[in-house]
């Protein structure tokens, strides 16, 4: 798959990737995300983050236990929470060289 087919792949793993998601102060959430796009990725969080819409965040992907992580960043685009789980939309924010590695990662991992 090229890079510029995985711009409108959807990842879909079939089972949730692991995500750890760091703020500006260094907290770590951790969450699940089962599905991701060229623009970001959907992610249900084990607990309440510390980050808010429009943060900037790190983050760390898995898609399986025992594999490397996939490094990038990404800003807040959205918060949900409800009465048992708490939802975050992400939106890719890497620079150049780290969005070509994006793609890369997005489309390998297809």
């Amino acid at each position: 798959m090229t890079t510029a087919h995985a711009a409108t792949q959807t990842l879909q793993t079939g089972q949730a990737g692991m995500v750890w998601i760091e703020d500006g102060v260094g907290t770590i959430v951790r969450g699940l995300f089962d599905s991701a796009t060229a623009e970001g990725a959907h992610v249900r969080l084990n607990e309440a983050p510390p980050f808010h819409t429009g943060d900037e965040v790190a983050l760390r992907i898995c898609l399986e236990p025992g594999e490397p992580t996939f490094g990038t960043t990404a800003r807040v685009g959205w918060l949900r929470a409800d009465e048992d789980s708490v939802e975050c939309g992400l939106e890719w924010s890497a620079g150049p060289e780290g969005r070509a590695a994006l793609d890369a990662w997005l489309a390998n991992a297809a």
